[in-house]
């Protein structure tokens, strides 16, 4: 019979590994068992609407920990909603992070939307300008920016990003407005709207419908917009025209382009949502706005902000860094950013074209040619590494 002493290291292992693999069964089993009870919202029409339960936070997809951080343990949550609209150049999701912050050293090959649920954040310029967001806000990200991210409270937002040509002579500072200053007072009558960022092809704002149905042709541009308040009712148009579709606050709708057909705003209350709208429209600084619609611009905007406050500890300094910051691949380029110095980036050069910045140098694209948004981006589909 052989002695305790003589036991072989496996036997002795042999009940804290059946012991480990109980627990990892235990998890496979509860993995299986969310994933078996993610929403999914049967769309029958040709536009696409999901509720906000959709995005809610248990139904997003635990992506792992941000590795291109210095501050905090930021972790990744996402879920999509639709891919390659506008001929694969743009897409729409949920995305959510915890508390941390990051640099992100390379241009913008994409111009970014979003409106944020809730959770507290800024994107600061390099010139160490902050702009803080929160519940309500809509933030546009301009193609070419570059700078930092900070979340200060875990950070859920509904996003839409879009690849177009270069934007001469258009600012590259980050758009910020809340949702009760962008979406005008409910009408009497008719559909009143505003825009607070207009570069042609990328167009964001808000609007109020009034009680009553409004007959939509044809559409030449794919538009997403997410409720903020109202109660209607979209249907689809000819040929179809059979499905429709209740949408109320929370929803989010996705009506692509060439998509026709009608929406009825009912009950006593004004329906209202913010926007953002991509097209194949000539990408310019300045693009036009429907007749009668209140247009703020941009820099307008950012003038009538309160001042921000000063960024938290440990948040953008652009002095010199103590220690070499690690960058995500999927955010970072040394070809694109070889003149980053240790102290810091380096902004790119000015274009000769007076376009505001160094041109884009890459865009991120997933196996499936579709465009992600580094921030956004989707390990699943391209290998992600940790």
């Amino acid at each position: 019979m052989m002695s305790a002493r003589a036991v072989s290291l496996p036997t002795q292992l042999a009940p804290a590994r059946a012991v480990a693999r109980g627990k990892r069964a235990t998890r496979a089993r509860a993995s299986t068992a969310v994933r078996a009870e993610k929403m999914e919202v049967e769309q029958k029409c040709k536009f696409t609407a999901v509720p906000f339960g959709y995005f809610a936070r248990e139904q997003l997809d635990h992506k792992g920990p941000r590795t291109n951080v210095d501050r905090g343990d930021p972790h990744d949550f996402s879920r999509p909603m639709v891919k390659g609209m506008q001929g694969g150049r743009a897409s729409c999701g949920s995305w959510a992070c915890s508390e941390g912050g990051w640099d992100s050293p390379n241009p913008r090959g994409t111009t970014e939307w979003f409106y944020v649920f809730s959770g507290a954040g800024a994107v600061t310029d390099p010139d160490g300008t902050p702009h803080p967001f929160g519940p309500g806000d809509v933030v546009v990200l301009p193609k070419g920016w570059l700078g930092r991210w900070d979340v200060h409270e875990f950070i859920h937002k509904v996003w839409l990003v879009c690849e177009h040509e270069d934007v001469g002579g258009a600012s590259r500072r980050p758009v910020v407005m809340h949702a009760s200053r962008l979406v005008p007072d409910a009408p009497s009558s008719g559909r009143i709207g505003n825009v607070c960022y207009d570069v042609g092809c990328v167009k964001v704002g808000g609007w109020s419908a009034a009680p009553g149905t409004y007959v939509i042709p044809e559409r030449s541009s794919t538009e997403v917009f997410h409720v903020v308040d109202g109660e209607f009712f979209v249907t689809d148009g000819p040929p179809d025209g059979a499905s429709a579709r209740r949408c109320v606050r929370g929803d989010t709708v996705v009506l692509p382009e060439g998509w026709n057909g009608r929406v009825d705003v009912v009950g006593k209350s004004a329906a209202r949502a913010v926007c953002c709208e991509v097209s194949r429209d000539e990408a310019r600084a300045h693009g036009g706005v429907a007749p009668g619609a209140a247009r703020p611009t941009a820099e307008a905007l950012a003038a009538s902000r309160p001042p921000p406050p000063p960024p938290p500890a440990g948040g953008f300094a652009p002095s010199v860094r103590a220690k070499t910051v690690m960058y995500d691949p999927d955010q970072y380029d040394p070809d694109a950013n070889s003149g980053r110095t240790a102290g810091g980036f380096v902004p790119p050069a000015r274009s000769s074209g007076g376009g505001g910045g160094g041109r884009p140098t890459r865009v991120t694209r997933g196996d499936d040619g579709v465009i992600y948004d580094p921030d956004q981006y989707d390990p699943e589909n391209a290998g992600r590494s940790r």
